[in-house]
């Protein structure tokens, strides 16, 4: 009769052992749980921030090849590429921008290159750059005759 109650007890004590999640299943869940959550935060990611960022930089940019053409006398601009640009003087001769060009943007420009003269005029003719990302889009122009970046 002992020996039941034993067996009894022992069956009960694991039974109470084995409910419940052990620590490295929790552990385990919720790490899941983060890279799911990580995924999604990047993909849901709203890159309005990052465009108004870029622009200001290209904005920049072109002021540069801007005051770089009145101060030297020679034509100064921006060559667009799809994933770059560069700054450049009449002749091709490239320059160095200062600070960095915005990395993982799409550029074009209906204007390429948008170059500057002398007086800091783009020419006859209005320019306008589209920088993209993400499917998120903005716009820059570059007013005709006045070289206005707006």
């Amino acid at each position: 009769m002992k020996t039941r109650k034993i067996k009894a007890g022992i069956v009960e004590k694991q039974k109470n052992l084995s409910s419940g999640f052990t620590f490295i299943e929790i552990i385990a869940v919720l790490l899941i749980v983060g890279i799911l959550s990580a995924i999604a935060m990047e993909h849901s990611m709203n890159y309005e921030a990052d465009l108004i960022g870029a622009v200001e930089v290209v904005k920049s940019h072109l002021r540069y090849a801007q005051i770089k053409a009145i101060n030297s006398n020679r034509k100064w601009g921006i060559v667009f590429s799809p994933s770059t640009y560069t700054l450049e003087d009449e002749t091709s001769v490239t320059g160095v921008l200062p600070g960095d060009i915005p990395q993982g943007f799409t550029f074009s420009s209906t204007i390429n290159p948008i170059m500057f003269g002398s007086n800091g005029s783009p020419g006859q003719a209005s320019a306008t750059v589209n920088i993209s990302k993400g499917g998120s889009s903005r716009s820059l122009i570059v007013t005709r005759n006045t070289g206005f970046i707006k």
